[in-house]
C-alpha cells in the first residue's frame, strides 16, 4: 500500500495540450491554433478567441514556441539590433518596447556588439541573429546597409522595420528627420542674434550622413538671413566617443587665432559637455563668449554650468511609434495616422544659449 501512494505521489503531473484548450473552450484544435499563434484572425470570432484565451489560463497551457518555428519556419522573436552602448534615445525606445510589449505573443531579443571595437563582432552578432530565424527585425540603417538587409530577407525574414535619418519607400522606415533638427537648431541660435554660427562634425563615421543632413537644415534656416555665416569645425579625428581630452585638442586647434564663431552647436550633448568645460579652461565664456547648444538632451545637461540647452524628440512618442510600426508589421494592420508623421524636434532651452 505504501508503495502505491508513492508511485502515485511521484507520477508525473500531465501537462496541457491545445486539444485540452480546444475541449475545454468548445472550439476546433485549429482555432486554437489560429487564435495562440496570432494569425488567421478572420476564422475566429472575438467570442470564441476570448473562450480560447480563458481556457488556455486556466489549464495554465503555454505553447510549445520551438514546435511552432519548425511549422511557421521562424520563431516568435522579433530582433532588435543596435550597437553598444546605446544612445539615450535608443534606450528610450527600447524601454517602452519591453514595457508596452508586442502584438501576437512575440518576444523582444536584443543582439548588440560595439562598433567602437571590432567590426567583426557585428557580423557575429548579425549571424546569430539570422540563425533564430527571428519573425523580424528593428535595425538602424546607419548600422546595417541595403546588403544586409537583402540577406535578412534571403533568409525569410520579411518584416523589417529600420530606423533612419531618410525616407525609404521601399521599406518601413522609423523617420527621425535630422535635417530638421538642423534648422531648428540654426533658428534657435539666430533668434538669438547669432550671425557667426558653426557646427561640429563628429569622428564617428557612421553620424557621416545625420551631420551632413543637420549642416542642410542649418543652412536652409539661415540662407535669408543677410551677412549670416556657418562654419564646420571637425572634432580630433581619433575621437569616436567625445572625451575631455579631445576637446581641449578641438578648442586649441579649431578655436585658434582668428574671428571665433560667436554660437557653436555642438552636434550632440556628448561633444557639447566636454567642449563647455574645455573653453572654460581656456578663460572663454559660455554663453557670454560663446554659446553652444547640444542635442539629445541628456540627464545630466540641466545639472551641469552652466545648465546646457539643447534639441529632443518627445522620447515617449518615440517608443509608442516604433511599438506601433512594430506591431503593424505583425499583424499587417495600418497604425494609427499620427504614428506615421515624423516627430518634430524641439529645443530644451538652457543657461548656454
Amino acid at each position: 500500500m505504501k508503495k502505491d501512494r508513492a508511485r502515485h505521489r511521484s507520477s508525473p503531473r500531465k501537462v496541457p495540450s491545445a486539444r485540452d484548450v480546444a475541449r475545454l473552450a468548445g472550439v476546433s484544435r485549429t482555432q486554437v491554433s489560429y487564435t495562440l499563434n496570432g494569425t488567421g484572425k478572420t476564422h475566429v470570432t472575438a467570442e470564441k478567441r476570448d473562450r480560447i484565451l480563458a481556457a488556455a489560463k486556466k489549464l495554465a497551457y503555454h505553447p510549445h514556441h520551438d514546435a511552432q518555428s519548425l511549422r511557421r519556419g521562424f520563431s516568435l522573436e522579433f530582433s532588435v539590433f543596435f550597437p553598444a552602448p546605446y544612445t539615450p534615445r535608443i534606450l528610450e525606445i527600447l524601454d517602452t518596447i519591453h514595457e508596452t510589449g508586442l502584438a501576437g505573443g512575440c518576444v523582444v531579443a536584443q543582439y548588440s556588439w560595439n562598433r567602437h571595437r571590432d567590426p567583426e563582432r557585428k557580423r557575429e552578432a548579425f549571424r546569430a541573429l539570422l540563425a533564430r530565424r527571428p519573425m523580424g527585425i528593428f535595425c538602424s540603417l546607419l548600422d546595417l546597409d541595403r546588403g544586409d538587409i537583402e540577406e535578412a530577407r534571403a533568409s525569410g525574414i520579411e518584416r523589417i522595420l529600420v530606423l533612419d535619418v531618410e525616407r525609404h519607400n521601399d521599406l518601413t522606415t522609423f523617420f527621425l528627420p535630422v535635417e530638421e533638427i538642423g534648422r531648428v537648431a540654426a533658428s534657435h541660435l539666430l533668434d538669438r542674434a547669432h550671425r557667426r554660427m558653426a557646427i561640429i562634425r563628429p569622428a564617428d563615421p557612421v553620424q557621416k550622413r545625420p551631420f551632413r543632413l543637420r549642416h542642410r537644415g542649418m543652412k536652409k534656416a539661415m540662407a535669408t538671413f543677410t551677412g549670416a555665416s556657418l562654419e564646420i569645425l571637425e572634432w580630433p579625428s581619433n575621437n569616436m566617443m567625445p572625451t575631455l581630452d579631445a576637446a581641449r585638442t578641438f578648442v586649441k586647434d579649431a578655436l585658434g587665432p582668428g574671428i571665433w564663431p560667436t554660437a557653436i552647436y555642438a552636434y550632440s550633448d556628448d561633444h557639447a559637455f566636454p567642449l563647455m568645460r574645455a573653453l572654460r579652461e581656456r578663460g572663454v565664456v559660455v554663453p557670454g563668449d560663446i554659446a553652444v547648444l547640444g542635442t539629445d538632451d541628456l540627464a545630466y545637461g540641466e545639472l551641469c554650468s552652466p545648465s546646457l540647452s539643447t534639441i529632443r524628440f518627445d522620447s515617449s512618442a518615440l517608443g509608442e511609434r516604433a511599438v506601433a510600426l512594430i506591431n503593424s508589421l505583425i499583424t499587417s494592420e495600418q497604425p494609427d495616422e499620427r504614428f506615421l508623421q515624423a516627430p518634430l524636434p524641439y529645443v530644451v532651452q538652457r543657461e548656454s544659449t
